[in-house]
């Protein structure tokens, strides 16, 4: 006969009403049951239904819409409408991880050139005629946007989401798009602090060839030379932005480091 083993467990949890609604709805949501558009029913119907107080109802319709997944109105035709699972609303739980803090800019910058090279890798697979073609009418605003530092950061964006596009990956999509808007409005929001407005064209000069070589090595299908342009630009960024505008991180052993990236050519 086996032994009873010596186990321990936590008392079970009694959730809160208003998190046993918002499961309900969001599963009719995720299911497919509720679509986008979909009016839910009055507060004081869905009260009935589920036979809680209105308060109780109005905070998980107020976390669904905090998620994303749906639109309070209020008025005479106002309500709860369904919007749905989208790219954007999966992205606001990271963008709020990034403003708490929970994910540092140091974890950003790490994360940067790893999902730069995967986006590429991926374009290089699956790219079709017409993201060359979108690529390519970037790259000749990039071209004559280099003396105007606002343009050049939005068509900087640009390039990286044409370049995710390519990919034909939903989640690289996704993950690409928070990930270099929030580097993007990092850098340019040191270099209008930090740099004269010579360094700056430099920047963008020394930018705009890496871009452009992106997109040849995108044409030509080369993996390798695309994974060391992106390694080029990432040197880049990292020539001018000061460590100290960084958090530092510690490494396994307790070292305190700051990541720069070694020379990739």
């Amino acid at each position: 006969m086996s032994e009873n083993r010596s186990v321990s467990f936590t008392p079970a949890q009694t959730k809160r009403a208003s998190e046993v609604i918002y499961e309900q709805i969001y599963q009719k949501i995720v299911s497919g049951e509720l679509k986008p558009g979909d009016r839910l029913p009055a507060e004081r119907e869905l009260a009935e239904q589920f036979r809680r107080s209105r308060p109780s109802i109005r905070e998980a319709l107020r976390m669904l819409q905090q998620d994303g997944l749906l639109e309070i109105t209020v008025g005479t035709n106002g309500g709860a409408i369904v919007r749905g699972v989208s790219l954007a609303s999966a992205a606001q739980p990271l963008r709020k991880l990034v403003d708490l803090g929970a994910i540092t800019i140091n974890d950003l910058v790490d994360y940067r050139a790893y999902n730069e090279r995967s986006c590429g890798e991926l374009a290089i697979r699956y790219r079709t005629d017409q993201d060359i073609r979108t690529l390519e009418e970037i790259m000749e605003r990039y071209h004559a946007a280099v003396y105007d530092s606002e343009t050049v950061s939005k068509v900087d964006i640009e390039f990286h989401t044409a370049m995710a596009n390519a990919s034909h990956n939903p989640l690289c999509i996704l993950i690409n798009d928070i990930v270099t808007t929030l580097c993007a409005n990092l850098f340019w929001g040191i270099a209008a602090d930090n740099m004269t407005s010579e360094k700056v064209i430099e920047v963008n000069r020394r930018a705009c060839a890496c871009h452009q070589q992106m997109l040849d090595a995108l044409i030509a299908r080369d993996l390798e030379t695309m994974n060391k342009v992106i390694q080029v630009n990432m040197d880049l960024y990292f020539d001018f932005v000061d460590p100290s505008h960084l958090k530092v991180s510690a490494d396994p052993a307790g070292m305190h480091r700051f990541d720069r990236p070694s020379d990739g050519l």
